[in-house]
């Protein structure tokens, strides 16, 4: 009876080098179920399957194959199985290629030879590098920089693909883009450069040729139109298995700090929005104390120390989305938490209601009551109003608080301060900047 093929026993070498370098990777690694395919560039996996190209693979050693194993693993750990929506899928590889090969360099592996990577796109999340190719956004020659938004076209609504929850909401880099230096003839070429020759085959199924390496497929449950309801069921699994994987890493004290950094909050049970929002709110305040009375916890211990007077605040804005597509329901009872929170703070509560336009104030103190922030929506929606309208009036709010869907991709620059997106978690996208704070449906 013949052996295992060449490439075969390369494979399995390969994932036990990852159980025992790379624990996290072995961990994950071992969840994947081997399936041949010549019709693939090299590798690819949609979450349940580890596709490979016996042919393409003959020619790579152990120590390469390990690296091009944990490259589509991290494509599995940062959930691009599950966040593609309807983007172009070369693309969107070429997008996910350059979030996670950053990190494959910082856990130690050496990439692979045709697996790119670019420093300025380094922190970035798959969505915000896609916006970049596809032109959405233009960016300064050299990268580096703050994508900016195009200033000759307005920005088209958002398709979808939010992450999940704040572990892959990455930041983008700092810089500013020139007015004018956009040019739609090197955006085409760039497009078509990033995705490959337009007529190049890039299908993302069983059976036909892709042209992409470490290529990243739709979990096979997404086919046709699924709920959102299964693509959560689909990432609540998958980030108990990261998790595992992250803590046996951990044990062996053998986990990156890349992974650390980014995939650490998958292993922390989720808190109440509620809570998180109290957090992120009196997490700016500055706590004032008096001697008069002292603080009566430390009295029986003969420690006479100041007892916490009041909790000062500057200016918290909130922005709500009136584009009728947030619910009366959630709405009151975000602002109930809210008002409950504020109370205890010495602050000014700064309210915009914004559509396409973001309307006049609203400023209420800490002894005014709430009023009902229930307006009627208008048309679609814009987030740069009300940015603008915090700068033009000269305030520096210790954080913005912007209460919306999320179906809009018309995003500013990011501001000086804090920012809190508190969206449905049935919301889709997810923005450049900021944190976001996912509300139960009721």
């Amino acid at each position: 009876m013949n052996g295992p093929d060449p490439v075969a026993r390369k494979l399995a070498r390969a994932r036990m080098e990852l159980v025992l370098g790379h624990p996290f990777f072995g961990a994950m690694a071992l969840r994947l179920f081997l399936r041949e395919d010549t019709s693939c560039a090299d590798l690819w996996t949609d979450g349940v399957a580890l596709g490979y190209n016996p042919n393409a693979l003959a020619s790579r050693d152990e120590e390469e194959i390990a690296a091009m194993l944990a490259h589509v693993i991290l494509h599995v750990s940062f959930e691009h199985h599950l966040r593609r929506r309807d983007r172009e899928p070369g693309l969107w590889n070429k997008a996910c290629d350059l979030a996670v090969n950053g990190l494959l360099a910082e856990a130690g592996f050496t990439l692979p030879k045709g697996y790119r990577f670019e420093a300025g796109h380094a922190g970035r999340t798959a969505e915000a590098i896609y916006a970049v190719l596809s032109g959405e956004l233009e960016e300064r020659p050299g990268g580096g920089g703050k994508p900016s938004r195009r200033k000759d076209a307005p920005a088209p609504e958002a398709a979808g693909g939010g992450e999940g929850n704040a572990p892959f909401a990455g930041k983008l880099r700092e810089a500013e883009a020139k007015p004018g230096d956009f040019d739609d003839a090197e955006a085409t070429r760039r497009r078509q450069s990033a995705a490959g020759e337009k007529d190049a085959p890039d299908k993302a199924r069983d059976g036909a040729t892709t042209s992409s390496v470490g290529e990243v497929r739709d979990h096979p449950d997404l086919a046709g139109d699924p709920s959102e309801t299964r693509r959560k069921e689909l990432a609540t699994r998958l980030r108990q298995d990261v998790s595992q994987s992250l803590r046996s890493a951990a044990d062996m004290g053998n986990l990156p700090a890349g992974l650390a950094r980014h995939l650490g909050e998958l292993a922390r049970p989720r808190l109440p929005w509620a809570v998180v929002l109290r957090r992120f709110i009196l997490s700016r305040a500055v706590s004032d104390y008096t001697w008069s009375p002292p603080n009566r916890r430390h009295v029986h211990l003969g420690l006479y120390l100041p007892s916490p007077r009041s909790q000062q605040l500057g200016d918290v804005v909130l922005a709500i989305d009136t584009s009728g597509s947030v619910g009366e329901a959630l709405l009151r009872a975000f602002c109930a938490e809210l008002s409950a929170i504020l109370d205890a703070c010495d602050t000014r509560l700064v309210v915009y209601f914004c559509d396409a336009a973001a309307s006049e104030p609203l400023f209420l103190g800490r002894s005014d009551p709430l009023p009902a922030l229930f307006p009627k929506g208008g048309g679609g929606t814009d987030f740069r109003p009300v940015f603008a309208k915090v700068e033009e009036a000269g305030l520096r709010p210790a954080c913005l608080i912007y209460l919306t869907d999320m179906e809009c991709n018309r995003f500013p620059e990011q501001p000086p301060y804090p920012v809190l997106w508190a969206v449905p978690e049935s919301a889709r996208n997810r923005p450049p900047f900021g944190d976001v704070l996912e509300l139960p449906a009721t």
